[in-house]
């Protein structure tokens, strides 16, 4: 039984260490497999980041490209009309000199002084129109700019970002491949251990039953040679009494035949009375005796 005990002592500090390594080594297991997965996640995010982040970029310099060959339409058209403005304003010059030397017919000039200036009305309405256009243009080129360098800065920031995730991705699962191996080693220990336990503690509980029964058996025959000491001491104790009783009882009839002989006596006497007349004196005597006994009951 103490073997026993000190051995279910032994298996039970040995199962509480293993116990113990394994749910440190279970834990740093559990770290390596969260800091792999949110490696993993966050290169899967970042590579469907970096996509948008590009499309974005993409379409940014498309709409940058845009607006700067309109920009530059636009710039090509407003040189053209003032090119034009100026030919007008030559014209123009040039016909109301001709007007004023009168090497003109009047009218034919005034005509053609009326439609150059309504050229030239038109053209500065074009330019006027050129440079709201130019000006709309280069505010959505600045607008276009912009977000494609904001885009390129967190394509950048990105670039940064990945070395760091597939550092974190490489150094959990060599951490995990190093950790999962002990935790599995350590589970089959831990079972061994517990095993070994369960079965010293079986065998306990078995001698322990027996035990029980054992104390039971002799808690059992305690009980009945108790009661048969029990049962002799209430025999001896009626054995005693009845002997008591018998006593008493013998006492009593003892007490009792001295006053029957005495009455029989009594009765007796008349036939003793002929022939002798000495004994008076102790019939008297028995009477008185008798007497007093009486009284007495």
């Amino acid at each position: 039984m103490a073997s026993l005990e000190a051995l279910l002592k032994s298996h039970s500090m040995k199962k509480a260490a293993v116990s113990k390594l394994r749910k440190q080594i279970e834990n740093k297991l559990k770290m390596a497999v969260s800091k792999k997965r949110r490696s993993s996640s966050g290169l899967v995010a970042l590579e469907k980041k970096k996509e948008e982040l590009t499309r974005a970029r993409d379409h940014a310099m498309q709409l940058l490209n845009q607006h700067l060959s309109q920009k530059a339409s636009i710039d090509r058209l407003k040189i053209a009309a003032e090119g034009r403005l100026q030919q007008e304003q030559d014209a123009k010059d040039q016909a109301t000199q001709q007007s004023e030397y009168g090497s003109e017919d009047k009218n034919a000039a005034a005509e053609r002084l009326k439609y150059i200036d309504e050229k030239i009305t038109e053209l500065h309405s074009e330019l006027k129109e050129r440079e709201s256009t130019g000006a709309r243009l280069e505010k959505a080129i600045g607008t276009s700019e912009k977000e494609k360098a904001k885009v390129e800065d967190l394509l950048k920031k990105q670039g940064h970002t990945k070395p760091i995730l597939v550092e974190q991705l490489k150094s959990s699962t060599k951490e995990e491949s190093v950790l999962r191996p002990k935790f599995e080693s350590l589970l089959k220990l831990e079972a061994q251990a517990s095993n070994a336990l369960a079965i010293v503690q079986k065998k306990l509980a078995e001698l322990a039953a027996i035990r029980r029964k054992k104390l039971a058996a002799q808690a059992a025959a305690k009980r009945k040679r108790m009661a048969a000491l029990a049962a002799q001491k209430r025999k001896n104790r009626a054995r005693q009494a009845a002997l008591a009783r018998a006593k008493k009882a013998k006492a009593r009839k003892a007490k009792r035949k001295p006053v029957r002989k005495v009455k029989s006596r009594s009765k007796k006497a008349p036939r003793r009375k002929a022939k002798t007349a000495k004994r008076k004196p102790v019939r008297k005597a028995k009477r008185k005796a008798t007497k007093k006994k009486s009284r007495r009951r």
